[in-house]
Parts: C-alpha cells; sequence; structure tokens
C-alpha cells in the first residue's frame, strides 16, 4: 500500500458541493463500501481556509485519483504519494 495525501482547495460559492463529496467519502469509508485498495485515514478542513487535507493508504494514486474523478468534483485537487519523515513516539517528548 502507499500512503497519499491529497488537498483539495475550493471557492466560496463551492463549499455545499465540496461538504457533500466528503460525506459521501466519510460515509461509503465508515460502512467499508469504498473500492478494493482504497483505504481513508483521516480527513482534517483548515480552519477559516477552504483547503481540506485527506491521508489515504491506497493500492496506488492512479486508482485513487479515477475513483475521485468518477465523483466529479469541480475544485482544485492535488495528489500526491508520500513517506514519513517523522513520527512522535510516545513517551519520548
Amino acid at each position: 500500500m502507499t500512503t497519499v495525501v491529497v488537498i483539495h482547495t475550493w471557492k466560496d460559492d463551492q463549499a455545499n458541493q465540496v461538504m457533500e463529496f466528503a460525506k459521501k467519502v466519510t460515509d461509503m469509508a465508515k460502512e467499508k463500501k469504498l473500492p478494493q485498495g482504497l483505504e481513508l485515514q483521516s480527513i482534517d478542513l483548515a480552519k477559516g481556509k477552504n483547503h481540506a487535507v485527506c491521508l489515504w493508504n491506497v493500492d496506488s494514486l492512479d486508482h485513487l485519483m479515477q475513483v475521485a474523478g468518477s465523483l466529479k468534483p469541480t475544485w482544485e485537487i492535488n495528489a500526491f504519494e508520500v513517506g514519513n519523515f517523522f513520527t512522535k513516539k510516545k513517551g519520548f517528548f
């Protein structure tokens, strides 16, 4: 599996569409109805900004982007594979 970060950026008038999209995806994740090979780890919303950051474990970036495209988003989406640089371990800091 590959770790992928997806950054969504939208205009104010697209906020309702984005939230509907997010609800659909989170509902699919909670009900274990995401396509095989896609695991949503988290969604973080920037406070006071029109940005969301989603963390995924996926079989491939292409697969994730194909599925996302099928949901027809109308806002900007940037996705990229990431590797861990640092993880805080309990008890050390």
